[in-house]
């Protein structure tokens, strides 16, 4: 199981709670306001150190409230997550002792969030599929995260050095270890599209959503498939200084959906919710099967998101998943789960 014991104070319109989550389906049901979004809010702020719903985690606290605080406990392994936050920052704990960094409450605490507006995952802009493939990577490959710190490190390096109008001598210095860094980076996303593409098949054989035909992943490097980035670099050098950026790299990447051979940004937003849900679900397999530590999966709104047979599907899928996740809905579950209600901001269980 994942997360026995949860407190959340000062989290939008929340009364103070605390909840004993079961450990398969949880479900929050109440009217439109009443803070059920709120609740998955709150777990994913203390997993990711951010709102899924606000740019400003600051408009996450509640109005006359000095700081909001989520407290959280696996129940596998006993693992204990706080953090507080106010106007002036953030504070973590873990097991007793402070931390601040996000990486740590992201490894004890993995997560996939579908919601609303999971869609942007498919019609939103390359950025989205890139952070995508390297939260899994966080999570499924130790020395990932300290690769991408480094690699982001060396793209800053030669932009600042492109935007001094430095020489050619600090560019060819800085290269061959920038090189390095791109290489380690689309290697890694490459190997995970792989993995991740056996998954996206077999969860959708699962689901059987009503789609064109097989979904297919390919990731794209960042630069030609008939250049090297090396050449890039050196024949560019003039254009990415009078623009004052690298233009090529790991950085600029894609990961391309199609269905059928139709590229998936050009289908229906319906049919682009229905790809979200599979690229999501089959996250969550593969990170279920690539680390020790269970995920939690956060459902907000599938009933309005979904229509029936759909939506039958995915509880369907759900119920046969050792998997614990949190749903959100203005009605009641139409299958066996544990029942909250939420109401002007408390929860109670049903």
């Amino acid at each position: 199981m994942s997360l026995d014991r949860l407190s959340i104070r000062g989290v939008r319109n929340l009364e103070p709670l605390e909840l004993s989550p079961a450990p398969g389906m949880n479900w929050f049901s109440g009217p439109n306001g009443a803070g059920k979004t709120s609740i998955l809010e709150a777990i994913y702020l203390l997993a990711r150190g951010r709102s899924f719903r606000s740019a400003r985690t600051a408009r996450v606290i509640q109005k006359d409230a000095k700081a909001l605080t989520v407290v959280a406990r696996r129940g596998d392994t006993g693992n204990r997550l706080g953090v507080e936050r106010d106007a002036d920052g953030w504070r973590g704990r873990i097991d007793g002792r402070d931390c601040q960094r996000i990486s740590e409450f992201a490894a004890l605490l993995p997560l996939t969030l579908i919601e609303p507006g999971s869609h942007a995952l498919i019609d939103g802009g390359p950025d989205r599929r890139r952070q995508f493939l390297d939260w899994q990577l966080f999570h499924v490959e130790q020395s990932y995260l300290l690769a991408w710190q480094r690699f982001a490190r060396l793209l800053r390096q030669r932009n600042a050095a492109l935007k001094a109008q430095a020489p050619d001598r600090v560019l060819d210095a800085l290269e061959p270890e920038f090189l390095r860094g791109a290489e380690v980076i689309g290697r890694a996303r490459d190997e995970l599209v792989g993995r991740l593409s056996a998954h996206v098949e077999a969860v959708q054989g699962e689901l059987g959503f009503r789609l064109p035909g097989p979904l297919s992943l390919r990731y794209r490097s960042g630069h030609p498939a008939d250049s090297e980035l090396a050449d890039l670099l050196r024949e560019q050098r003039a254009r990415d200084r009078e623009r004052g950026f690298t233009r090529h790299g790991p950085h600029r990447a894609e990961l391309a959906l199609a269905c059928e051979g139709r590229a998936a940004v050009e289908m229906s937003r319906g049919q682009q919710k229905l790809i979200a849900v599979v690229l999501l679900l089959a996250q969550y397999r593969l990170l279920a099967g690539g680390q020790s530590l269970a995920p939690l999966l956060l459902v907000d709104d599938p009933v309005s998101e979904l229509d029936a047979p759909h939506l039958a599907a995915l509880l369907d899928w759900l119920g046969r998943e050792s998997v614990q996740s949190w749903i959100t809905a203005t009605s009641d579950s139409p299958v066996s789960a544990t029942m909250f209600h939420v109401e002007h901001g408390r929860v109670s269980p049903q």
